[in-house]
């Protein structure tokens, strides 16, 4: 299976693509930073070798003056670590996502002709908890696709394979996304999205 749509993350490094989660997850938690053990549960990373890969790129980041970490090894009361951007890193998390959006954009201009998105609600007319995103053409020879889940409330959408694995992560600035509408825009950054359901 190609995934042409998804280029633009996927021809990062591992290690720069998890630089860039991190900052965009920061960037969402503005007021209280992010906890890590939030980050590893938002960012799937369970075993001891994933933690030890987030571990290594945070304290990089800090080295490099975009990320601030809460309380200092040293600290006698150490509990958590909670993760904040400097102000270089707010620019920075800006710039990527500004990314995504412009290729979300350039998508919807290369494809005018896709069929309108496929709705689904299986709220039975409440409010959706969670909607979940899936893209035209990207599907596996089992007929499965790659989908982006979002629940309302948080600041960041995920992508993941036909499989149910983690791929990928993108998060804002709580208040500058706050529908499902919205929310859509950004899921199109990983390609052109052709069916929403709200759980």
């Amino acid at each position: 299976m190609t995934e042409p749509y998804f280029d633009w993350f996927e021809d990062l490094t591992p290690e720069r693509k998890l630089e860039r989660q991190v900052l965009l997850l920061a960037l969402a938690h503005p007021w209280t930073g992010v906890e890590s053990d939030r980050l590893r549960t938002i960012l799937h990373r369970e075993t001891t070798n994933q933690i030890a890969e987030l571990v290594d790129v945070t304290w990089s980041l800090k080295r490099r003056d975009l990320l601030n970490i809460v309380p200092e090894p040293d600290d006698p009361d150490r509990g958590p670590c909670t993760y904040s951007l400097t102000p270089a890193g707010t620019v920075l998390a800006g710039e990527v996502l500004e990314q995504a959006r412009s290729c979300g954009k350039y998508w919807r201009q290369q494809q005018p002709d896709l069929p309108q998105i496929e709705e689904i609600d299986n709220t039975e007319g409440k409010d959706e908890g969670t909607v979940a995103w899936h893209f035209h053409n990207l599907v596996t020879d089992s007929g499965s696709l790659s989908f982006v889940t979002w629940t309302r409330g948080e600041h960041f959408v995920r992508l993941w394979s036909p499989e149910a694995a983690f791929r990928d992560v993108l998060a804002w600035k709580p208040r500058r996304l706050v529908s499902s509408n919205s929310v859509q825009e950004l899921a199109g950054a990983w390609g052109p999205v052709g069916r929403r359901i709200r759980r």
